[in-house]
């Protein structure tokens, strides 16, 4: 008869094992679909971002793509490396910095949209501005305090590769719980942010929960801020570059891309 000790060391290793893998199929997922939109839009993104003018244009498009970009190959390293508890930590701090960023310029690019939705009017403008500003404070201040109690303990028996996470408090948590009020506050002006908002949301359950799978979502909101905040700048960039050629004709038509190249995008370095 099998030792009992041995079979719960076993069945431990199993759920370690399938955990692992499905944290790296959705790892593998999401970092998949960000660089596959980065060589689809590769094209594009060299005539109508680095090839135009406005300076603030690029620098939020260089955060916003290619931060993921970055953070992709040293979080695989992450997930399936045989690093140190030291090591890991150094990476998670890394790692998590660049997603914070990445993440709150994505939200940038949606607010400065729905603000050139709503006419750039100076309410708007206060309310947008200021919820932002409060927001990617508050989620940059909780990230940054939870480092203080995320630890990464080495795997007892040495089989299962890549760093396991603790997060151990629930700042990190109350970061995603302002991701998604702030997500649904864009979802009432702007409705095309659903899908987003449903990703915020699972995000706030699974970290709450502190289950196996409290990181489980966070590369793919990353895959899908990052996307769909680059297709936004493209698309503006596309539409707005037809209205020069037809010689802004058409602005009527196309109100929010004037607003957003004029008031936004266009960098005037005075």
């Amino acid at each position: 008869m099998a030792d009992p000790a041995i079979l719960s060391m076993a069945k431990a290793l199993a759920k370690g094992l399938e955990i692992s893998r499905n944290f790296n199929y959705a790892n593998l997922a999401a970092f998949t679909a960000v660089y596959f939109d980065w060589l689809l839009t590769f094209d594009s993104e060299v005539k109508l971002i680095w090839n135009a003018q406005g300076a603030k244009m690029k620098i939020l498009y260089l955060f916003t793509r290619y931060l993921p970009l970055a953070y992709s190959p040293p979080y695989l390293y992450y997930r399936f490396g045989n690093s140190t508890s030291s090591e890991c930590t150094a990476l998670y701090k890394g790692i998590g910095s660049a997603f914070g960023v990445s993440s709150i310029c994505a939200a940038l690019v949606v607010t400065i949209r729905t603000w050139a939705v709503w006419g750039m009017n100076k309410p708007i403008t206060y309310t947008l501005f200021g919820t932002y500003t409060v927001a990617a404070s508050l989620i940059l201040g909780f990230f940054a305090v939870s480092l203080k109690y995320t630890t990464h303990d080495v795997e007892a028996t040495g089989i299962l590769k890549g760093c396991i996470p603790d997060i151990g408090s629930l700042y990190l948590p109350a970061s995603f719980v302002v991701h998604a009020a702030y997500d649904a506050i864009i979802l009432l002006l702007m409705l095309i942010r659903a899908a987003l908002l449903f990703v915020s949301i699972t995000n706030v359950v699974l970290l709450f929960n502190q289950g196996d799978y409290e990181a489980f979502m966070l590369p793919i909101q990353g895959a899908i801020r990052s996307i769909s905040a680059c297709r936004i700048l493209l698309h503006v960039r596309m539409q707005y570059e037809e209205l020069q050629l037809n010689g802004l004709s058409n602005i009527t038509s196309c109100p929010t891309v004037v607003h957003i190249e004029r008031g936004v995008l266009e960098s005037r370095d005075e």
